[in-house]
Order: C-alpha cells, then structure tokens, then sequence
C-alpha cells in the first residue's frame, strides 16, 4: 500500500498524462477533444462523433478489443485531419500566423503538428488551485525520472520554479544515450519546442511501437529499485496498458504485496476526499498493481513528498555529472589512481557502508577538493565575495542553473578571470552565451520586468520606506539599480534580499525568482555590460 512505498523510501519513476494538466490548465483538451477541435478547423460538415463511430464499426477495428478501438479511431481521425489540415494551409485556406507557406516546404513541417504545438505552448493556471499546486512540486521534486505523453512544458516549467529543472529528453532521444538515469524527464509523445516530434496519427504511433523496447527497458532497469506511479491515465488508457504489457513479461513472480508495491495507478473520482487504495490484478496483462482512487491529490503529494533519499535528485544528478566527468577526464590521460582510491581501499569501504558506517568521499585531484555548490551556497559565495569555488566550477554551476531567462549573477568570474585559461566546456561557454544574449544589456533587462515594477526613484530608502510587499519591493529595487548607491544596495543584499532568498528556496516558495532580479541587477551595474566568451 502507499505507507509501505514511502517506508521503503525510495524516489518513484513517474508517468504523468493529460488528465493532470486537465486538472490544472484552463481549457486544456484531452486526445478526442483537440481532434474535434481541428476537425472544426477543416470545415468537415459531418458530425465528428459520427466519424469516429463509423470507423470503429469498420471492420478493420471490428477485431480490436474495446479498450482499444478508440485509440485507433482516434489515430485514423488524426492522420484525416492533418492531411487536410496541411493540404488546407498550403492551398491557402488556413493561415497560420507565425507559419509561412514558404518556410513550412523547406524544413518540411508539417502545418497541422505547428499548429498543435502552438496552441499548446501558452497555457493559464485554473484559478484555486494553487495551493495543491505547490504540492505537486514538490511531489515533482521527489521523482527519480518523470516520462509524460504531454506535448506542453508543464511539468518542467514548475520544477524551474523550484530549481529542481531536470534534463529533458524528446521522443526517442535519450534512449540511445548513455544516461545517468536522475532528474531527467522523457517527452515520449514529444514536445511543443519541436513540432515534428509530436505522435498523433497512424504513422506516429507505429514508429513509436517500434521503439517502445527502448522506453520499457529504461524502466525495467530502474524498477529493481523504484516504484512507478501512472498520474493523469485512466486504467483503460492505451499507453498504460502497453506498458504494463511490458513490464509484466519483465517483472520475476513475487509476492504479491512486493509486486503491487512496484506499481501505482492514480484515477481521478470527483469529491472523493481521501485515498480509496486496492490492490488489483489485471488478468489480461497478467499484473498486480495499487490502485488508487481520489480527488484529494494533496493528499497523495503530502504522503510521496515524504520520501527523502538524503539528497533530491536533482542533487544527486549534479553529483554524479561530476564523478562521471571527474573519471572520464583522468582516465583519458592514464590519471585515474589520482582520484580513485585503489582496489583494495576500495574493498574496504563497501564494507563499511554495508555496515551502516558514516563515510565521507571527497572529489577531485591531490591539490584542489571538487566542492558542488547548490543555489543557495552558490549565491553566499557570490553575493558575498567568499570565492570559496573554483571560477571554473562556479561558472559551471552559473551555467546549468535554470535555462537561459534564468537571472543567475556571474559576471564577477568573467570580469576577474582570464575565461580563456579556464579550460571550461564548450556546453558551459554555450549556456553562459545564451544567458548573456538573452539579457545583453542593462535596459534589455528594464524591458524584461513587469510594468508593475516599473516605478521611478533615485534611492534605496525611498523604496524601502513605501512598505510595498516584499515581491514588489525586490522588483521596483532593480528597476532602478543604475540610480541606487552600489554599496547601499550591497549591504541591502546581504541583510536583507539573501536571508529572504534563503527562506524562499527552503519555504520552496516564488519569491526567490522576485530576489533574483536584484542580485542581477545587481551585478549588471557593479561588472558591467557582459561580451559572449
């Protein structure tokens, strides 16, 4: 039962499908209802729920199980529409305004697929929501790999709000890659930054079948030790069912309790307030699973959210990119006994750790100890001139911190360092030039804030003398930076915006992104105008 999954402690592999951001977006379609939304669009005169009932009296569905008939009516409506769709937009009948003719017959996009992923890419949160939204994050946080079929950004854009953004793989990619298998999340039906990934019709679904093996055996690898819990699908869903299929050929016969354990479905039931849990077993597929019924999903969140590892993945993620890196670079050059202790020390500690001892490994060469910084140090370390961190390692960290819209202050390393000798990776000079390009100049970043930042003072005691909440307070502050005494603002940083920051990472709450602005502020007018590297 879930008591004995959050006992076992161990962060869950999590599928996530539209019934989630149904719960949390306004107007979001599931699968039948975007089909009638572009079956409107092509102008069909025949009624689409008449459509979809004669194709699944065809006789070509007539063998199909029922479970399975409407998703291949809803695959053949697919393939319909976006032929029409396409055949439509280049004839000049649909426009699309951010589409040209010209530019859609040269990278060979196909019209129907943009226009889906545009219509996904801007999404608003329902109203009273928000507070089992805050939940979910940190239910998201906990997740050892998250693999959704949603095409939108979602999920990942509320992990950014935490700092917690995982890796993002699209359609097939990552499943040919050697992974490291934390805080990575899988768009198998691909992903509204990349049109043509986007699985919806006939042609789609069977090259995804044929790479399916891959997804399962992802998993299966990672079930040994984390449970699966399916969020957003319904037990007749297609995509469950498949893999469940998989898994079940997969998975050794156990105990019962031990196999239900592994798997968890969660269906929605309207006003249900507390978790109905049962342990099923679906003959068909040949599978024990829990499965949980409930409308209450704060509740859910606040029970998995307990699992604690010692680290969130997101930690352990960064930890292992830096043993990985730490080994591939002195095993190139014949160094490994520099930073790997030997076979025999190496006996020794496996033995203390199986016997519970406490042990502490330190990373990188005989001179210098690899120290990872998390945002909160990170900032302690910037805000307040320590330079405990290698500029190397801090400029990495800068880098991988967010996306590239995320305010991270950094021009410190570049305007005190010689970049060039650094020896950094092309991927970190990379981010730190998309960082830098995005916000290249102090008025760019002005632009950037929301008018209700916007208003004008010449210091720092006239803004804070307003009592504007602190949100505001933090915006209106860096608005104004080029007006305000640097060394005012220093010691406003240190006293007062860092503890709130701190408070905020911890509380897991959005004013950290408001205190944000000033630190970058901040560093824009104390360094200057960054030069990409």
């Amino acid at each position: 039962m879930l008591n004995d999954i959050v006992k076992e402690n161990r962060y869950p592999i999590i599928f996530i499908g539209s019934g989630i951001s149904k719960r949390y977006l306004k107007n979001f379609p599931n699968w039948e209802e975007l089909l009638k939304e572009y079956w409107d669009k092509i102008g069909e005169t025949q009624n689409f729920y008449s459509y979809l009932r004669s194709l699944k009296h065809d006789e070509n569905l007539s063998q199909k199980k029922d479970s399975e008939k409407d998703f291949y009516a809803n695959t053949i409506a697919a393939t319909y529409i976006q032929g029409k769709f396409d055949d439509l937009f280049f004839s000049e009948e649909i426009v699309i305004e951010s589409l040209s003719i010209k530019d859609a017959y040269q990278t060979k996009l196909s019209p129907f697929k943009y226009d889906i992923a545009e219509r996904f890419k801007n999404y608003e949160i329902r109203e009273g929501v928000e507070e089992e939204l805050e939940m979910f994050k940190a239910f998201l946080s906990k997740a050892k790999m998250i693999i959704t079929t949603n095409y939108d950004t979602f999920i990942e854009d509320l992990l950014e709000d935490i700092d917690a953004k995982p890796n993002v793989y699209v359609g097939q990619k990552g499943f040919f890659d050697q992974t490291l298998d934390w805080s990575e999340l899988y768009k198998i039906h691909g992903d509204v930054n990349a049109s043509n990934s986007i699985v919806i019709n006939e042609h789609d679904y069977l090259e995804y079948d044929h790479n399916s093996v891959l997804l399962s055996a992802k998993i299966l690898v990672n079930m040994i030790e984390s449970p699966i819990i399916f969020l957003g699908y319904s037990l007749s869903d297609r995509n469950v069912r498949e893999l469940l299929g998989e898994f079940s050929s997969q998975i050794p016969q156990e105990d019962i309790r031990k196999t239900t354990n592994r798997i968890i479905i969660v269906e929605y039931e309207k006003d249900k307030s507390f978790l109905e849990e049962e342990m099923m077993r679906d003959q068909e597929l040949d599978i024990n699973y829990l499965h949980i019924l409930t409308d209450n999903f704060t509740l859910l969140f606040n029970q998995i959210s307990k699992i604690n590892e010692g680290l969130s993945p997101k930690e352990v993620l960064r930890y292992q990119k830096a043993i990985k890196n730490i080994i591939v670079s002195a095993g190139s050059k014949g160094h490994l006994d520099t930073v790997l202790v030997s076979p025999q020390q190496m006996e020794n500690l496996e033995e203390q750790i199986s016997d519970g001892k406490n042990i502490v490994v330190a990373l990188g060469d005989r001179k210098n100890v690899f120290v990872f910084p998390d945002i909160i140090s990170y900032m302690h370390d910037y805000l307040f001139e320590l330079n405990e961190y290698l500029p190397e390692t801090a400029l990495s960290f800068a880098a991988q911190d967010g996306s590239r819209i995320t305010k991270t202050p950094f021009l410190r390393y570049l305007v005190e360092n010689d970049v060039q000798s650094l020896n950094l990776k092309s991927e970190v000079i990379e981010k730190l030039n998309n960082k830098i390009e995005q916000t290249s100049s102090f008025e760019d970043f002005k632009e950037e804030l929301n008018e209700y930042f916007k208003l004008d003072f010449d210091n720092l005691s006239s803004i804070t003398d307003q009592n504007f909440n602190f949100n505001r307070e933090c915006g209106i502050v860096a608005y104004n930076m080029d007006k305000l005494d640097i060394r005012e603002v220093q010691k406003y940083i240190q006293e007062t915006s860092y503890p709130q920051f701190v408070s905020s990472v911890k509380n897991k709450t959005n004013l950290r992104s408001s205190v944000r602005k000033v630190f970058f502020a901040y560093d824009f007018i104390k360094y200057g105008a960054p030069k990409k590297i």
